[in-house]
């Protein structure tokens, strides 16, 4: 996946401004990509856990700020939104809540709940 979509999913919550000037920004996706591209299964099997520890870490932040907007855009919108897409969001911030560092189900729950916000013409 693309960090657009996670960057994306920022903006479609939160105002750019917030966003800047805390530094949060697709760097942060491209960042934890990049650790993940990095990882070498046989330094893992060898004990050698640098890479992974990187990678868990940068996917954590990234993580951590996708539930939180998950969340915050439930609450801002929720009374505009269907009960059906309001469980499917519910359902992702608890699937967050999980200890995993599984990137593909990462970006399948950042693309979900793109789709789910999109339909909706959401002005913060």
């Amino acid at each position: 996946m693309k960090h657009n979509e996670y960057e994306y999913l920022l903006n479609k919550i939160y105002y750019k401004g917030i966003l800047k000037s805390q530094g949060i920004n697709a760097d942060m996706y491209q960042r934890m990509q990049n650790e993940y591209s990095n990882l070498d299964v046989p330094s893992l099997v060898n004990g050698k856990l640098d890479s992974d520890y990187a990678f868990r870490r940068s996917f954590l932040v990234v993580r951590n700020y996708v539930q939180q907007a998950i969340k915050d855009g439930l609450k801002s919108f929720q009374f505009s939104m269907k009960v059906a897409d309001i469980n499917k969001l519910t359902y992702m911030v608890d699937m967050l809540n999980r200890n995993f560092f599984d990137k593909q189900s990462l970006d399948q729950i950042i693309i979900t709940a793109n789709s789910v916000f999109n339909q909706y013409n959401l002005k913060n």
